[in-house]
């Protein structure tokens, strides 16, 4: 019994040693998914709640109704300006219900729409602005944009050199 005890702390030892050897070989080393870009910081352009410079945080319903009707811009640090092509629109809404003894419970109700361009659908649109209020939150996420050709120009590069940008939590305060 003894004997089988030093031999299995043996090899236990061995299999943490060669762990740890292999994770200090890893931390030396960037992850190379992008070959020219390794070692460089890929910064994600920034995404707006309509034509202002609203990215995220508390924000009034009145403010964010308002916002959301013009939908989605983007640009980054540089000022190069992006076209939203597609986003997750996710909206927690909290309600009070009653469970089966008559206990209240405040629950979360989820809604989430994928939407194509840089609107929300006409599905969420429909009720989306009768149903905020203060306690509610909105994630906006999976963002994924083009660039303009210039800043002063109406033309973008093709859909199929998309990239993800930079998504956003709206907390709607009173």
């Amino acid at each position: 019994m003894n004997r089988t005890v030093k031999i299995l702390f043996l090899v236990l030892s061995v299999a943490v040693g060669l762990n740890l050897w292999a994770q200090q070989k890893s931390n030396g080393k960037a992850d190379d998914k992008g070959g020219a870009m390794a070692g460089k910081n890929i910064l994600l352009p920034t995404v707006y709640l309509g034509r202002s410079e609203y990215h995220g945080g508390p924000i009034k319903k009145e403010e964010f109704d308002r916002l959301l009707k013009q939908g989605l811009t983007s640009h980054d640090s540089s000022g190069n300006k992006y076209k939203v092509v597609a986003f997750d629109f996710n909206y927690g809404e909290r309600q009070l219900y009653e469970d089966s003894i008559g206990n209240l419970k405040v629950m979360v109700d989820l809604v989430y729409e994928h939407c194509p361009g840089d609107t929300i659908t006409s599905n969420v649109s429909a009720s989306i602005y009768d149903r905020t209020k203060a306690g509610d939150t909105v994630y906006i996420d999976r963002v994924t944009v083009v660039k303009y050709l210039s800043n002063k120009s109406n033309k973008t590069q093709p859909d199929s050199a998309a990239i993800g940008a930079r998504g956003m939590k709206c907390v709607i305060v009173k």
